[in-house]
């Protein structure tokens, strides 16, 4: 059945080239028609298709390959309440719906389009609040949501960030370089001194919580090994349940002291050591660990090195299976959203071939519900985690 809706009359209209059917927000420089009247980058505009059908509501960017991306499939007369009633309503799923203030004070508050935000992602660190940007067009809208947050939050550090390729692509401004205290993430008991801002991401990886909490489980008398390890996650996680011996790597020596740091402010005993994880595995002696971890950083940023990193992570998990003991556990992750889940679990299932290890799928899963998936966006889900039995 057609769509009838009315679009608002206060903002610009939009054209498509095609005609649309589906939901997906994004539509790129081709698929958009130049407009009669030339309209500033970031501008929020109400979308029809090719065939007059009323789309929605979005912000274009004419010099941006990604040219036109939704935030609403209905009129938005008035763009900055209707975001600021997305930012409460995405709050309170966190903090009334999933209750994570109970457990943690370290999680995502807003997930980009899982929130209804194109290219904006928000984290609570502590008493930190960092955001991350890669659209011109919610950067210019984003002054009152972080009045709001401050308003809300009292005695909160705020920070945005903009990577910078994107920023480049978006055409935004430079962003002055954030320079906020360090804070301290509680999490299931543990706690860990965080630099919001800084580092990798937001500055703290929420998006596991669910996995470290997980392991954490798994390890009572095991021999576990974290590779990838950033702040000690996994291995702090791995201790806690009872782990019988924790080495955690990492190629960055300052992430090495960051483990070591946050596991004596814990009163938790592991090794911390800085190392490839590549060189590590090699040098292993098979069936030394019967807990593996692999959680490298983001191999694959563009979808042109797919291939490139999914070879990478093929070498890894190879010698993870091939080291891993008998009847041990391996998690193994993904953070590159251009890598599917389909293509991962291909992945790992040739790389169980080529160690010669009979391997069953014990589970696998995403980011935590702090980090929600728009059914109509699946690029929103880029966490892959998988936890493997090797028989």
């Amino acid at each position: 059945m057609a769509r009838t809706r009315t679009a608002p009359t206060t903002l610009p209209n939009l054209r498509l080239k095609i005609r649309v059917n589906g939901r997906h927000p994004w539509f790129y420089r081709k698929m958009v028609q130049k407009p009669d009247t030339p309209l500033p980058a970031g501008s929020p505009v109400a979308v029809r298709d090719r065939d007059g059908t009323w789309v929605g509501t979005g912000f274009y960017n004419p010099r941006a390959e990604l040219a036109l991306r939704m935030f609403a499939d209905e009129p938005v007369p008035d763009v900055p309440g209707h975001l600021l009633a997305q930012l409460q309503r995405a709050v309170a799923l966190r903090e009334q719906v999933l209750r994570l203030p109970e457990v943690t004070d370290g999680y995502r508050l807003v997930h980009a389009e899982g929130d209804g935000f194109p290219g904006f992602v928000l984290d609570r660190l502590g008493t930190a609040l960092v955001g991350q940007v890669s659209s011109l067009g919610m950067l210019q809208q984003l002054e009152p949501l972080g009045e709001w947050l401050l308003r809300t939050y009292p005695g909160s550090q705020l920070a945005l960030l903009a990577d910078r390729e994107w920023s480049e692509r978006e055409g935004m401004p430079k962003l002055p370089r954030p320079n906020l205290q360090p804070t301290t993430v509680r999490e299931h008991g543990l706690s860990y001194h965080v630099a919001p801002a800084q580092g990798h991401k937001t500055g703290f990886f929420a998006d596991q919580r669910d996995h470290r909490l997980r392991v954490r489980q798994l390890a009572k008398g095991r021999s576990v090994l974290d590779l990838c390890c950033n702040s000690g996650g996994f291995a702090l996680s791995a201790v806690a349940g009872g782990a019988a011996k924790v080495v955690a790597a990492d190629l960055d020596e300052a992430m090495v002291a960051a483990t070591q740091h946050n596991a004596e402010r814990n009163r938790l005993r592991l090794t911390a050591v800085h190392g490839d994880a590549f060189d590590l595995l090699r040098a292993a002696e098979a069936g030394a660990h019967d807990l593996i971890v692999l959680d490298p950083p983001k191999w694959v940023q563009h979808k042109d090195e797919v291939e490139a990193g999914l070879a990478r992570y093929f070498d890894l998990n190879r010698l993870g299976l091939e080291k891993v003991a008998r009847s041990g556990l391996l998690v193994t992750c993904s953070c590159s959203g251009s890598v599917s889940e389909e293509r991962f679990l291909r992945m790992l299932r040739d790389a169980a071939a080529a160690a010669r290890r009979d391997v069953r799928l014990l589970q696998v899963a995403g980011a935590g519900p702090d980090h929600p998936v728009a059914l109509e966006c699946p690029e929103t889900r880029y966490l892959k985690v998988a936890f493997l039995q090797v028989r």
